[in-house]
C-alpha cells in the first residue's frame, strides 16, 4: 500500500470550519425571524443587531481567508524525495 500523500485532508477546508460557523448561522437566522416579527419601534434595533453580526462574521471570514493565503505563500516549496537525501 502506497502512502503518497502525507496529509489526506491537505488542500481542503478544516473539518471543523463549518461546524464552528453553525451557531453563528443559527443566531443570524434567529435574528432574521425576530426582525420579521418585530413591532415597528424595535425593528430598527433588531435590524442593527443583525447587520452588526453579519458584518462582524464577514470580516472574520475575510481575515481567516487572508491568513490562509499568507500562510500558503510563506510555506517552503515541497520537494520530492526523502528528508535525508539518500535515494530510495
Amino acid at each position: 500500500m502506497s502512502m503518497d500523500r502525507q496529509n489526506p485532508g491537505e488542500g481542503l477546508a478544516p473539518s471543523g470550519s463549518l461546524r464552528s460557523e453553525l451557531p453563528w448561522l443559527a443566531l443570524q437566522m434567529a435574528f432574521l425571524v425576530v426582525l420579521l416579527h418585530a413591532n415597528s419601534p424595535e425593528v430598527w434595533f433588531w435590524f442593527a443587531a443583525l447587520l452588526v453580526l453579519l458584518i462582524w462574521r464577514t470580516m472574520a471570514w475575510q481575515n481567516r481567508r487572508w491568513q490562509r493565503l499568507q500562510n500558503r505563500d510563506q510555506e517552503p516549496p515541497s520537494t520530492s524525495g526523502s528528508a535525508t537525501g539518500s535515494p530510495g
